[in-house]
């Protein structure tokens, strides 16, 4: 039995042969740059995409309360693009589904579902669930309209994300289908708990009632996976699976540098990343009233407005213009204080990840000297998931940082979804932690890292990636 890149029944790939020497490297190089310097691949034009809050797409039609949640409320085919004008060669679509908001009650969300080129409907396969850091509290940042074709300067408003497209070519190349949630619902909730986990886990129910997505509904095999706001996401819905989706076939759960403990994130109060203060603030201050009401009691006026301002605008802007602000002159008391408000306290402990046991394999990956997620946040994560009876591989990473662990520690996350995907998965029992160098100091994992890479920038230029089915 021949095995092409992983797949045992031999069937041939439309994408990126299996790495296995200099030989094969160099002819991928000496391809793209054919391809780009003939300009073979062009992009199309395309309409601009109006703004979610201006789409009527987005908006919950009459009478959806009654509906399950999961359930499919509308759907529309869409095309993806990178830097929204490189056409992707995938199938995609958007659908709008029921689910449930932090108040535990109805609202709606939006995934955008993709299947390779080459895939057979009529054939099912796992279906991972692939969250994206947009850490954003305006909807106009969701991964559903930044990455759709002619969605222009206000789609690159999002730009961050498309550094999202490799792991989604990652996924691609194995054949699966993805679910990629709009988390955050309509109302740009990042830092709340358990909705996040509800949303994503409505999206892989949706997905899985989707006919054209051709899978085997509630027994098609599930993983989540996401970084640092995106691992916060799939960490609720680990945590809330069990009792909110317990129907769902999750074989695994890959959460890189998950963002686990909100008010940890205030080290980084002063520092190049302390937008991450503001985004975290504006997102509880625009979700929680009572939490609104103290915070601007004690917010400045010139507070208030950057609160304003940054609940409106993408990471990237807020990144670049909240860099190096020193949030504790933007209130009339000390921040610690502040933390101690009842209404701020209430809210702020509710956000802590650990609480909820999972019962699907996770494997957790953080960086040690993480400038943004500390590490000590997801040390306690494990060790309360683990107390618990969950079952974890934790690893520790002592090179890498919260920029390049996303990249670094890609290919181990998707190897160990590759073997938990797998019609036999191996058991995964109990807790191991791992301390490493770097993820990418392993040759399986620097020659996946390779594969990726390659599949990722022929994606980008437009060719099919992924096994051919039909």
């Amino acid at each position: 039995m021949s095995v092409i890149n992983g797949d045992p029944t031999g069937r041939p790939r439309t994408g990126i042969p299996g790495i296995r020497g200099v030989a094969v490297l160099v002819t991928m190089a000496i391809a793209v740059a054919t391809v780009l310097l003939s300009g073979a691949v062009a992009p199309a034009p395309a309409a601009a995409m109006p703004l979610p809050h201006d789409d009527s797409f987005y908006q919950p039609p009459e009478g959806f309360e009654a509906q399950a949640q999961g359930a499919i409320l509308r759907s529309r085919e869409v095309h993806l693009a990178a830097l929204t004008v490189l056409p992707l060669n995938v199938r995609s679509w958007q659908l709008l589904y029921r689910t449930t908001d932090l108040n535990e009650q109805p609202t709606v969300a939006v995934t955008t579902v993709i299947l390779p080129a080459g895939a057979d409907p009529n054939r099912s396969r796992p279906l991972v669930s692939l969250q994206f850091y947009y850490d954003s509290a305006s909807n106009d940042c969701s991964p559903s309209y930044v990455l759709q074709q002619g969605s222009g300067l206000a789609g690159l408003e999002g730009i961050h994300s498309q550094s999202e497209l490799i792991g989604i070519a990652a996924l691609i190349s194995q054949g699966w289908a993805i679910s990629v949630p709009d988390y955050e619902g309509l109302d740009g909730h990042l830092t709340v708990p358990k909705e996040p986990g509800y949303m994503t886990l409505d999206g892989i129910r949706a997905a899985e009632g989707f006919q054209p997505l051709g899978l085997d509904g509630a027994n098609t095999p599930v993983a989540m996976w996401g970084f640092s706001g995106g691992g916060m996401s799939s960490g609720w819905a680990a945590e809330m699976q069990p009792s909110y989706a317990p129907e769902l076939n999750v074989k695994g759960v890959a959460l890189g540098a998950p963002t686990s403990d909100v008010v940890s994130l205030l080290h980084v109060n002063g520092s190049m990343f302390s937008s991450l203060v503001g985004i975290g603030i504006s997102s509880l201050r625009k979700a929680y009233p009572k939490f609104k009401e103290a915070a601007d009691r004690y917010l400045t006026p010139e507070g208030q407005a950057l609160m304003d301002r940054t609940e409106q605008q993408c990471l990237p802007r807020n990144a670049v213009s909240q860099m190096f602000v020193d949030y504790g002159r933007l209130f009339t008391i000390p921040i610690a204080d502040f933390l101690k408000v009842p209404e701020v306290k209430e809210v702020f402990d509710s956000t802590v990840l650990g609480r909820n046991i999972p019962t699907a394999p996770i494997f957790l990956y953080q960086g040690v000297f993480d400038e943004a997620v500390p590490v000590w946040s997801n040390d306690r994560l494990d060790q309360w998931w683990c107390a618990g009876g969950a079952s974890v591989s934790y690893k520790r990473d002592h090179l890498s940082e919260h920029l390049t662990l996303p990249t670094l520690g890609m290919p181990d996350a998707l190897n160990w979804m590759k073997s938990r995907l797998a019609p036999n998965p191996p058991d995964q029992v109990g807790c191991h932690t791992d301390d490493v160098v770097s993820m990418l100091a392993d040759n399986n994992a620097l020659l996946t890292q390779i594969e990726i890479n390659l599949n990722a920038t022929f994606g980008a230029l437009g060719f099919p990636i992924g096994p051919r089915e039909r």
